[in-house]
């Protein structure tokens, strides 16, 4: 059995152990999550020659070059490189036409309003130190000093210059021979990644990304095995089926590590294999494979660029699509940002796009798989870049109309049919989720504190009067009495179990925890709030309370609990007019609803004057109001986003000038006792980290769903472990 296996081909017992370690992935499940260690330990390992061998391949490629050849390379392989990247971004700009219509909607995000780290272009391109460009992986920088030193080379003469280039040559072969060593390992990386991810990686976190992950999957297989092999055939001496036999290895390498460092030296070896077999590889054409494939390798290539995709998902997903008169600043900023790599890239082009960064997390936990699909793609692409560049330095590029027609028709023939494959397949078999409010309408308080809420109002001149109560006074009676607003989700509002519930509420369950008494809900209207607390109704209004400088000199604010971010709720189709200010004066015929913020109201007002602004009740007359009598609503990102999950067809627009305000809670003017134990309590309660964990609870919703062990065949099926 194992003479059969040491007997394979490489990439057949890539395959095998590929297959062989999801298996025993899905049958341990997260027991075998540690394998990941021994996988990442053999892709580092595989990785040691290829910056090296990038070095010494291109000075000495470079520099044994004439002058009028390394200036042919340069501008005819940029234009073709120019050309491919144009059909890619034609392709992958049209994939978003294939997703289905789903609602979603998800919790505030702290990253909405972070901006993007910035990327230094400087470093990423300029080797001021080569050395520190090395050893930080700045590829580009690292070429940019290797492509200089081979230009220097090839104005030198003399012996030393032979030397030098017969050097880097021997470098070459050097790193080459450690590389077909190490990839004899392989097969033990790919079966430790493989099995690491089937039993770690759940089948519920890709459950909200399928119609990324189908649509990306479709992308890099009509890119791979149909429009790059295709362009190959249709303009190259080499035959489609050719081109997909030169490239099997090294695709599935790539596609088994994820990684196409490793197949530069295979894909020169390939690349001159397949010329020689039509005739075609001069002396100076096999220098030319050996200088470009790596110079080629360091900017951004078609797998590279797929990766776009994500974020037309990520609009889609977040029910905020990407404009179309946004596509093309989104395609250049995203080919410039992507000289990089992805993981800072992604984030760019998510903030370049105004959505929320959170996102990020989700290519991140898809990247295992996504990043096999793409690194098949930039496999192709280098092996086309290659191929066209070389045909077209040895004049047997075939251009002419019949070729062009011919290419033509097959790409379109080919995006065509995925589109229309995906998006009625999609349409049929995935569908918008059932419940999305499921989640926060099942969230519970966890103090257990003896309770009692009421929902009838009390009416000024109508209910009994109290007298104001300090802290003394609620500890003897023993009831903490606390003001809050119905329906004034995630701060208070009734959950399934008709609970009052909220981040207010769990706080308010809390205080009177502290102060060792029962806690009373009682309701009130925001406009006689000050009344309402001179009259003794409450002791304190803790409900999501913007600090209302007209209320300063009626009640007393504690110290602001929060600092909530100011944004507008509308329909889906509707939250990216409202994320620029030009878009907004544009508008005509709209109207906006207010509940408070009568100060920011009232500036708004006179900023946007095409605008009519209406003030109404509460939050819940906006989301639950029939026909269109509001166009949107100013609310806080972070209620708003919670009023999302009960209403998906509605989203959050961030405004371009970013406003805070403060929430606080309320006591009446003259409880001085009560003001500074509130206040004193909040400090300890935020320095506990008390404070901090509610928030995440109810505003970013963590925790709030119960993680389930992974899957296994062990645990699941044979029960053989808890």
């Amino acid at each position: 059995m194992l003479k059969k296996l040491f007997a394979m081909q490489s990439s057949t017992q890539m395959i095998v152990a590929m297959l062989v370690g999801l298996v025993f992935g899905l049958f341990f499940g997260e027991s075998v999550g540690w394998l990941s260690t021994i996988g990442n330990g053999v892709i580092l390992l595989m990785q040691m020659t290829v910056l090296p061998y990038i070095l010494v391949s291109l000075v000495g490629g470079i520099g044994k070059l004439k002058r009028s050849t390394a200036s042919l390379i340069f501008s005819r392989a940029g234009a073709i490189m120019l050309i491919l990247w144009l059909v890619a971004l034609a392709i992958i700009l049209l994939m978003p036409l294939s997703f289905p219509f789903v609602e979603t909607a998800s919790f505030f995000s702290t990253s909405i309003i972070e901006p993007a780290a910035p990327i230094d272009y400087f470093k990423l391109y300029i080797p001021s130190n080569p050395f520190e460009s090395m050893a930080a992986g700045y590829v580009p920088a690292m070429v940019i000093f290797s492509i200089a030193m081979g230009l220097a080379l090839i104005g030198m003469e003399g012996e030393h210059k032979q030397q030098i280039i017969t050097f880097m040559h021997t470098c070459s072969e050097i790193f080459s021979k450690i590389t077909q060593a190490l990839v004899k390992v392989l097969p033990i990386g790919i079966f430790a990644m493989s099995a690491s991810a089937a039993g770690t990686m759940g089948v519920d976190e890709f459950a909200s990304m399928q119609v990324y992950l189908i649509s990306y999957f479709a992308l890099c297989l009509l890119l791979t095995f149909w429009v790059l092999p295709w362009i190959i055939a249709s303009l190259t001496p080499v035959t489609f089926a050719q081109a997909l036999r030169i490239s099997k290895s090294s695709l599935v390498t790539a596609f088994a590590t994820g990684n196409i460092f490793i197949v530069i030296p295979v894909i020169i070896d390939e690349c001159k294999q397949i010329m020689r077999e039509h005739d075609n590889l001069s002396d100076d054409a096999e220098t030319l494979i050996e200088i470009l494939v790596p110079i080629a390798f360091t900017f951004p290539n078609i797998g590279k660029l797929t990766v776009i995709l994500f974020v037309l998902f990520a609009g889609w997903f977040n029910g905020t699509p990407i404009e179309v008169s946004e596509l093309t600043s989104l395609s250049i900023s995203g080919l410039l940002s992507l000289f990089g790599s992805v993981y800072v890239a992604i984030p760019f082009m998510l903030d370049l796009a105004h959505l929320p960064q959170d996102l990020f997390q989700l290519f991140v936990m898809s990247g295992f798989i996504t990043g096999k699909f793409n690194s098949i793609t930039a496999v192709m692409n280098l092996f086309a870049l290659t191929l066209l560049t070389v045909a077209l330095f040895q004049k047997s590029l075939q251009y002419r109309p019949p070729q062009l027609i011919k290419l033509s028709t097959g790409v379109v023939a080919g995006v065509a049919i995925i589109l229309i494959t995906c998006r009625i397949g999609m349409g049929v078999f995935i569908h918008s989720p059932e419940v999305t409010s499921g989640v926060i309408a099942n969230m519970h308080v966890v103090d257990d504190v003896p309770t009692v809420v009421k929902r009838q109002f009390p009416v000024l001149g109508e209910t009994p009067s109290s007298p104001i109560a300090d802290v003394e006074t609620i500890r003897r009676r023993g009831v903490l009495k606390v003001g809050y607003i119905p329906s004034n989700v995630p701060f208070s509002y009734y959950n399934n179990a008709a609970e009052l519930v909220g981040f207010d509420s769990a706080m308010a369950s809390k205080l009177a925890n502290d102060l060792g008494v029962k806690v009373e809900f009682i309701p009130f209207r925001k406009s006689q709030l000050a009344a309402s607390l001179k009259a003794g109704f409450f002791d304190i209004a803790m409900s999501g309370l913007g600090m209302d400088i007209d209320q300063m000199d009626k009640l007393s604010y504690v110290d602001p609990v929060l600092e909530l971010n100011l944004g507008v709720a509308t329909k889906d189709y509707k939250v990216n007019s409202f994320k620029r200010d030009q878009s907004i004066l544009a508008m005509k015929n709209t109207t906006i609803a207010y509940v408070e913020h009568g100060d920011l109201i009232e500036e708004a007002k006179a900023y946007y004057t095409n605008l009519k602004f209406v003030q109404i009740g509460g939050y819940k007359d906006f989301f639950r109001q029939k026909g269109d009598k509001y166009d949107a609503v100013v609310i806080s990102a972070e209620a708003g986003s919670a009023w999302t999950l009960f209403f998906p067809q509605y989203g959050i627009a961030i405004l371009e000038n970013k406003v805070q305000y403060p929430v606080a809670y309320a006591v009446a003017q003259d409880n001085q006792s009560l003001l500074n134990y509130v206040n004193n309590w909040q400090k300890l309660r935020k320095v506990d980290g008390h404070q901090q964990k509610l928030y995440n609870y109810w505003m970013l919703g963590l925790g709030a769903t119960e993680e389930q062990p992974r899957w296994s065949i062990i645990r699941d099926v044979l029960h053989w472990v808890d």
